[in-house]
């Protein structure tokens, strides 16, 4: 989904190489690891996950670490080639835009998207002007946080099939949950949610 994304007319010829390898190495590693269950879930049961990182983005910052580790092992450092200054940009980049798939982020990404856009100049091409970090890291940690969220925009089947598997993830969150005497979240009660509302918006 990144790549098809990035590929868009809009986009195409707007990113660097760099920008375009961080935004795809980003994506792939967004997830690594995933216990499946939720941030709140892990700061709720002061998991070790969750004191590690303060209760900030839990997930999240796990999943850049376990990344980032990986490829110090022995013949895994795609990165070996780049300049010293190419991989901290890298990894500056890397870092913001899966930090910015914390669904807890959604509305405040999303808020400042649309300012963003209201406010920039769009070439005559139709291309988006982006001439600072800041606009560019936007950009792409949206792009990057759609894409995470895109499996509605897949194929019936193939969005069926990821959904039920969601769902299951959820409802064995909501049984723990149960179990251990918690507040059930949203969405991870086997019992009464439902699946198509949680599909919508």
């Amino acid at each position: 989904s990144t790549h098809v994304l990035l590929n868009t007319p809009a986009l195409e010829s707007v990113f660097t190489p760099l920008e375009i390898t961080a935004a795809l190495f980003a994506a792939c590693i967004h997830d690594v690891d995933h216990p499946g269950l939720t941030n709140q879930f892990l700061i709720n049961s002061s998991s070790e996950l969750a004191l590690m990182y303060n209760d900030e983005s839990v997930l999240e910052n796990h999943h850049l670490a376990v990344a980032f580790k990986l490829l110090q092992n022995e013949g895994c450092d795609i990165f070996c080639n780049m300049s010293k200054k190419q991989r901290q940009t890298l990894r500056k980049m890397v870092i913001d835009m899966v930090l910015s798939t914390d669904m807890s982020k959604h509305m405040s990404l999303l808020a400042d998207l649309k300012t963003m856009v209201e406010t920039k100049k769009v070439a005559g091409s139709g291309v988006l002007l982006l001439d600072n970090y800041t606009d560019r890291i936007q950009v792409l940690e949206n792009l990057v946080h759609c894409a995470d969220l895109s499996n509605p925009t897949k194929p019936l089947i193939l969005y069926k099939r990821w959904v039920d598997l969601l769902m299951e993830e959820f409802f064995q969150q909501g049984d723990r949950e149960r179990e251990a005497r918690m507040d059930i979240s949203p969405m991870c009660d086997r019992h009464s949610a439902t699946i198509e509302k949680s599909q919508v918006g």
